[in-house]
This record gives structure tokens, sequence and C-alpha cells, in this order.
């Protein structure tokens, strides 16, 4: 997996986005008149919740002005997983397609995933590519709203968008009523608020359609931790939503880490790691020491 992390992290070294001194893997950008969070975040392919964490000095994201400087989260590392395929990671959220021949272009995209929980956690595959798909709402999506049709046909008012993939629901039921498709309300994209399914801007679904097969593998996880080793830079994201009042000393946290680093007591620098943890800025952070790195430089 590492391969892949690697060919992002040159890339951006390329276009100058690797900020060496703050060891932040971002891009600064200045506001110009007329634009808003929910036009930047389509434009630079994030999600909204994104762009207000990497931002919190942003209370109201409706209140940003021609002239301010704003941080564009744009690199991430990858989930921890081995599996090809399109694994999700709801603590993001956001999906990412790992080809099978590594030398191949990894795509990673925002989305939308359900509120309280409602999009499950597991594996499944694609068992069906539908092109502008018909949506038959289901009871508890109809009780809510009575005025919706039986069947709503493809077209502007369908939520699926123009692309939806179904998931394999002959094993695990609760994958029976779970889609990963486009939408017809792309500002909805970074949030918590569909039934269960996974939503993709319109031009991402296009994407991801045409790059996946009947069988692809699903791998849906809730991951607020990624670490990367890349030489002697150890790289920290942090996604929680539930913030431990002191990182370095929660016994999950600590673990998670030295399972993951040998010799990490003498490796990471802990106060970056509750910085890391306590911002939660969704950007990684290098938290190797400046002993371990001063010794790796000799």
């Amino acid at each position: 997996m590492r391969h892949y992390f690697l060919a992002i992290f040159f890339i951006l070294q390329s276009l100058h986005c690797y900020a060496q001194s703050e060891e932040i893997f971002v891009e600064r950008y200045l506001v110009k008149r007329g634009e808003t969070f929910n036009i930047l975040a389509r434009r630079f392919n994030l999600g909204i919740n994104e762009l207000l964490r990497a931002n919190p000095e942003i209370e109201d994201q409706s209140l940003i002005y021609a002239g301010e400087k704003i941080i564009l989260p744009i690199t991430h590392l990858l989930p921890e997983t081995r599996s090809s395929g399109i694994v999700i990671n709801l603590a993001e959220p956001r999906l990412y397609f790992i080809p099978q021949d590594p030398k191949e272009e990894l795509l990673t995209f925002p989305i939308t995933i359900g509120s309280d929980q409602k999009t499950p956690t597991g594996q499944t595959s694609i068992t069906a590519k539908r092109e502008n798909p018909y949506w038959i709402p289901p009871k508890s999506i109809r009780k809510e709203n009575p005025l919706l049709p039986k069947i709503v046909e493809p077209g502007a008012n369908n939520p699926l968008g123009n692309y939806a993939l179904s998931l394999d629901g002959s094993r695990n039921k609760k994958w029976q009523r779970i889609a990963i498709h486009g939408t017809n309300d792309p500002w909805s994209i970074g949030s918590e608020i569909s039934h269960g399914c996974i939503r993709l801007y319109p031009k991402d679904i296009e994407v991801l359609f045409a790059k996946v097969e009947i069988g692809t593998a699903v791998k849906i996880v809730n991951q607020p931790l990624k670490l990367e080793k890349i030489g002697n830079q150890i790289y920290l994201e942090s996604h929680f939503a539930t913030i431990p009042d002191k990182p370095s000393k929660d016994l999950w946290l600590h673990n998670f880490i030295c399972k993951r680093v040998q010799n990490c007591e003498k490796k990471i620098d802990w106060n970056k790691v509750d910085e890391v943890v306590i911002e939660s800025l969704g950007i990684p952070v290098n938290i190797a020491s400046e002993s371990f790195l001063a010794y790796s430089r000799e």
C-alpha cells in the first residue's frame, strides 16, 4: 500500500503543495469575490466537512470573504487496508479506489454518508452497474415524505444521479438498501445526511463507474486515525469526532501508534500527537521526534 502513498507524495512535491517547514500537506488559497465554501469544495474535489475541519477559525461557512486565506486539505493518507477495490473510510468521509495493478492511478473522492451511523461497516462487492437508474424509495423514506412517487424516473429529480453501483446483499441484508451513486444535490457532499447510501459528486461517480467492474470488492471502515511511515518521517492524520482529554495518555491511541512504530517512545513526539489529535484537522502531520530525525540524518 505504501507504493500508492508515495505516488501521491511525489506528485504533491512536484506541485509544490508540500510545506516542508510546517510538515503538512496542504495548499493555501486566497478567496476571490463571489466564492463560497461549497464552490471551493466542489472545485478542489473536497467535501464541505473537510474544508470546515481544516479551517476551524471559520465558524460560519457562509461568512468567508474575498482576500481571506483558507487551507485546502488536498492530500490524504490511505486507510489501513491490504485490499484492492473500493475502500470507504466513514471517519473522513472519503472513498478510495485502489486498482489491482499498483502502477495504475489511485483515485480518491469525497462522499456523503448516512446520518446516525446508517452506513454500515464491513465487506461486500459490486453486483450491478446502473446508468441513468430509476429509484424506488423504500417505505421508511416514503413515510418521511408521503408525496414521493413509488418510482422516481431518471432525471434531475432523481437523487441517485446518473450512475449507481449496487452492493451484494445476498449474504448480509444490511447491504440490500445501500448503493454508491451520484447525486442531484452536489452541495451535500461531505455531509452525513443520507439514509445510508454513499453519494459522490456527479463527475466523480462518472469516473468511478468507468473504472469499477462487477465483482469489485468494497470495504467500508471507520478509521479516525491513519499513520504512514515514509523514510524517517512518520505521518499521522486525525479525523476524531470526539477528542480524548489527553490523547497521548489514551491507552488505545498509544497502542495504535506503538503497534505501528517500533521504539515509539524514542521516535514519536507525543506533544505533536496531542496537537494532531486535539485539532483533528484531517491533515497529515509529521509526528517524528526531533531527536529521532536528528539521529536519522547523521
